[in-house]
Formats: C-alpha cells, structure tokens, sequence
C-alpha cells in the first residue's frame, strides 16, 4: 500500500510541477488562463482554436496548432523520475500506480484547457488568394479553444511510461544514474542562466517564452552548429517562404577530422564506448528532433466552403540529425578518452 502511495504522490507531483512552470511562464507573458491548455500541450494534446463573429454572421475562423513546450514537458519528467527514484522498493509497483494516474489527472487538465481568448475587432477575413474582396466579418469576433482528452490523456501514459523506462535503466545500470547526476547541475544552470539572460536583454515576455521552449532552443543551437538545418515549410503559396535555417558545416567537419585523427591512434575499448555514446547521441537528437517540430493551420468556412489561409510547419530532417548526433557523440567521446589519457601522462 505504501508503493501504491507513493506512486501516486509521484504522479500528482509532476502534474503540479508542469502546471507551476507553464503558470511562471504564462504570468511573464500576461496569459496565465493559457496554463491547462499549455500543460496539456507539454504532452502532445493538440489546441484548437475556433473563432466566430459575435453577429451571428455564417463565418468561422478555425485553427490548430501542435507543438510541445520541452520546458513545461521536461519540469514533470523530472519529478516524476526523481521520486519513482527517490526511495528503494518495488520501482515496477510505483511506476504501475502512476503511469495510469499521470494519464488520468492529464485527462482532467486536458478537460479543464477550454475557455474563451480576448475579444478582437476586425474588418473582414481574406483567405489564401491573391485577388478578391475577401470575406467581410464586421464587429467583434468570439473566440475560444479547447484541447482533446484523448491525445493528451495518450501522450501522459507515453511520457510516464519512458519516465519509468530510464528509472529501471538506472537501477540495471549505474553509469546511467551517473549520467544524469553528472547532468542535474548544468542543466540547472542552463535553465537559470537562460531564463535571467533573456529576461535581461529581452523583458518578462522573452524570459517566459525561455522557459516554457528552452530545450527547444537548445536542440535548435546545437543541431544548427552541426549543420542540421530547420526548415520553414508554407503549405500555401501566399504565405512567405522563409526556406530554411543552416549555418555552415565546420561543426560536422571538424568533428569528422577530429574522429577521423583519433581513430588512426587509438584501437580496442575505446572506440566500443565511443561507439555506444554515438548511438546514445544520435537517438536522443532523433526524438529532441522529432519533438522539437511545430505546426499551425488556419482555414475560414463559410457558406459551406472552407478556405485555407495558413498551414506553416517548423521541421528538421530526422535522418539528418541522427548522423549528426552520433558524429558528435562518437567525437565527443574519444576525444573526452584522449584528453584523459593525455592529462594521467602530464601527472606522471
């Protein structure tokens, strides 16, 4: 009984702990009603968002938008893997318990993310055409947003379930628990750091948006360096094509010569563990990839017919940044293995 408990403590712990970092984030940009719709984001549940003009006029402005706050989602994977760790005991009997509460009690948030957005005026809606009049909308517009249970109910048991993956990887192997102690405190200061330097330079609005979309900015930064471009991809012909965002690739390549160099030197164990680390890198820059991508559609219905007027995706190639992930792990790690070896010598 105690396991069960404690397995829900855990469980409501992390829900707090997303809800308290979206509300700190959305308090900086003024939107603090947005918390349970940018909670039930941090899980993948898509928002959508339906305006109406107050008239009573056929014409509805209807939207969706799919992206993942890492801040808010990272802040509940935390929590939840700290006290599923935090005592020993039966790990399988508390993950069991709070995998099915975290989903539970996101259903709730998830139903609870409705409500209504500020009034706005506007004199007409155009659609993604290049000539016409548009569509003439006159007075104030109503609109609200709501989020589905079932994705972000789903989305909860995913993230609960690989929360409770790496806890058991942790007790089967100790270099993983290692790992992330090594990692608690710079991404502490990563986090702090970030946060007070965009505010410093940008205001309260930029320091929120840090917090909510950090590892975002990070995954961007350093898949950029490596080469890996971001591309902004319009579905629509009249909305502006950015292209995409790439520096050059001195980053792959001086890692390349860097691995390249090593392993004319170096034989045996080492490139085994470099190997690994690659492996290790490569799949976690794939997922930051994958859940670092955003989406936002717009389309007008009126009359029985549905305009689109905005479908923008923010994407990186997978592929991509799996091989420059496992470069740079690979790298990463003979060279960490030759600095070592060559700082014993020095003390000698």
């Amino acid at each position: 009984m105690r396991e069960v408990v404690r397995g829900l403590a855990a469980a409501v712990a992390a829900l707090l702990a997303m809800a308290g970092v979206a509300a700190a984030g959305l308090a900086l940009l003024g939107a603090v009603r947005l918390t349970p719709a940018v909670v039930a984001l941090a899980v993948g549940g898509p928002v959508d968002v339906e305006a109406v003009p107050s008239g009573g006029f056929p014409v509805a402005v209807r939207g969706g938008l799919h992206a993942i706050p890492l801040g808010v989602s990272l802040a509940g994977a935390v929590v939840l893997g700290w006290l599923l760790r935090r005592r020993d005991g039966e790990l399988l009997v508390r993950g069991t318990v709070a995998v099915p509460a975290f989903a539970a009690g996101m259903a709730g948030i998830a139903a609870l993310a409705n409500g209504k957005l500020p009034e706005a005026t506007t004199g007409g809606l155009r659609g993604c055409v290049s000539a016409g009049p548009g569509i003439p909308v006159p007075g104030r517009v109503d609109a609200g947003f709501s989020v589905a249970v079932g994705p972000a109910a789903l989305g909860a048991a995913i993230l609960a379930l690989a929360v409770v993956g790496a806890c058991w990887l942790t007790t089967r192997f100790p270099s993983v628990a290692t790992g992330f102690r090594v990692l608690r405190w710079p991404l502490s200061v990563l986090v702090v750091g970030g946060t007070a330097a965009a505010g410093a330079f940008g205001g309260a609005a930029a320091a929120g948006g840090v917090l909510l979309v950090l590892p975002q900015l990070v995954t961007g930064a350093v898949l950029l360096g490596l080469g890996v471009p971001w591309t902004v991809a319009p579905a629509l012909p009249c909305v502006p094509d950015f292209g995409h965002f790439a520096p050059g690739l001195w980053v792959s390549g001086a890692l390349l010569l860097v691995s390249v160099l090593v392993l004319v030197v170096r034989r045996g164990r080492p490139l085994r563990r470099a190997a690994a680390v690659g492996a290790v890198a490569g799949g976690v820059a794939v997922v930051m990839t994958l859940l670092s991508r955003v989406s936002a559609d717009v389309s007008v219905a009126a009359f029985g017919f549905s305009v689109p007027v905005l479908d923008v995706r923010l994407t990186a190639n997978p592929l991509l940044a799996l091989a420059a992930g496992a470069l740079a792990g690979f790298a990463g790690s003979l060279l960490a293995g030759a600095i070592s070896v060559s700082s014993r010598a020095w003390k000698r």
